[in-house]
């Protein structure tokens, strides 16, 4: 990270592990815990993974003194006068709504293949990153179909400005997490705080906002929230599956503010922007194909990039299962049939049904709230899978696995793919699950 941040939050902190899994940190404030918390527990899961093998959790200790965990000395953090107004500010009702941010940090504008299907969109997108609120696209509109890129575009430009400016307060939330806190904050009478939460940010951005769809009360919410926000100056980017006079069941009024910046459109890549995605891919994944085979895939796939890189995975999960070099013959042998004519879907349930056998578990643990070690590998593994080998959202992901949410998803498939990168033996396993819902 950069100096300042680790000068600023971590330096002045010392902690050590309890010895039942957890780290203890001691912290001055609950607005310090929930800041670290937001912007860095990618960061820290990271360092853990690597120096201890594996993630911790991280049990804040709230103290406004130095004081001893276990015999090591605790120092407190000094904020600045800014940070000190912002903890004071922030009420105890006002933290339940403080979540982390939730963005993604592999979503980023390095990871993305920008080519005529999306060079508009990411232009403005990195416009806005580097003037938030600045620039005429206030709000950031995009639209475009299941798997074209509208989150990743969305959370890179969050990402980059988090990075430039990490004073920022960026808020990354579903529209449902919107409706959710909103109801929550109506249970228990805390509006108020519901309010200030999401009107005290610097970058609002709220994904998938057709599912505002015919509720009333929190399309009232977020209307003044917009004003709020916009009034102040603030950046606001918008996330939907169409554009906003397509959108049925909202209100004219906000369907006229979503209008007021830019809305632009993702299309679906074309054969080159295809061809270099699955190139990137096969950086990320740290492997290899002819190029034939990468041009053969490309042209099979037309249709979004989430399909294109589940054909890409379903063809290595075959060449290592059956142990054999991928060529082109063996691609059409693959995904010829699959892709054209007879193409073999798979469902979210089958990948559950599999992946439970595969790690000796009941199917419906996968819905549970358990969290033992086995338990929540296999069904992360089968997050993992569901994101890459099926067309659906996130929000139907989360669903299907016992109503968790779309952060949680995110989150399953980021823990995956860094342990793939990491345990040959958990990417033996995985491809082997992935040939066995094909073949």
């Amino acid at each position: 990270m950069k100096e300042q941040s680790f000068n600023t939050w971590f330096k002045p902190i010392k902690g050590n592990l309890n010895g039942n899994g957890k780290f203890k940190l001691a912290v001055p404030n609950q607005f310090v815990a929930d800041w670290i918390q937001g912007h860095f527990s990618d960061i820290i899961e990271e360092a853990f993974t690597e120096v201890l093998g594996k993630p911790y959790e991280i049990e804040y200790i709230i103290s406004s003194n130095d004081i001893e965990i276990n015999g090591i000395k605790q120092t407190t953090l000094e904020l600045s006068p800014q940070e000190k107004r912002e903890s004071i500010r922030l009420s105890q009702q006002e933290q339940k709504f403080l979540s982390p941010h939730n963005l993604n940090r592999k979503y980023d504008f390095d990871s993305l293949v920008v080519g005529d299907f999306n060079q508009f969109a990411c232009a403005a997108a990195m416009a806005v990153a580097e003037g938030p609120g600045l620039t005429k696209y206030n709000p950031l509109f995009i639209y475009g179909g299941t798997g074209l890129g509208k989150t990743h575009i969305a959370q890179a430009v969050g990402n980059a400005i988090l990075e430039s400016y990490p004073s920022k307060r960026v808020m990354y939330a579903t529209s449902e997490k919107f409706t959710s806190d909103f109801i929550a904050s109506l249970s228990d009478r805390s509006t108020y705080a519901f309010t200030r939460v999401y009107r005290d940010v610097d970058v609002l951005i709220i994904d998938d906002i057709q599912f505002f769809t015919g509720k009333e009360s929190t399309q009232e919410q977020f209307f003044h929230t917009f004003n709020t926000l916009h009034h102040q100056g603030k950046q606001i980017i918008l996330t939907s599956d169409r554009p906003p006079r397509e959108i049925k069941g909202l209100e004219e009024r906000l369907l006229s503010r979503f209008s007021w910046g830019l809305v632009t459109d993702l299309q679906a890549p074309d054969l080159e922007s295809r061809t270099a995605i699955l190139y990137k891919k096969l950086e990320t994944e740290g492997t290899n194909l002819p190029d034939n085979v990468v041009k053969y895939i490309a042209s099979q796939v037309s249709t979004n990039i989430r399909e294109l890189e589940g054909a890409l995975i379903r063809l290595l999960a075959y060449a290592s299962v059956k142990e054999v070099p991928v060529d082109l013959q063996l691609a059409e042998k693959v995904l010829g049939d699959t892709l054209l004519y007879n193409k073999k879907t798979v469902d979210i349930n089958t990948i559950q049904t599999k992946t439970a056998e595969y790690f000796g578990i009941e199917q419906e643990m996968m819905k549970a709230k358990k969290k033992t070690s086995d338990i929540v590998l296999a069904r992360q593994v089968a997050m993992y899978l569901s994101r890459s080998l099926t067309s659906k959202s996130l929000k139907t992901i989360g669903n299907a696995f016992g109503g968790r949410d779309h952060s949680t998803v995110i989150h399953a498939c980021d823990i995956i793919s860094r342990k793939m990168s990491m345990d040959p033996t958990l990417r033996d396993k995985i491809d082997k699950i992935s040939a066995a819902l094909f073949y």
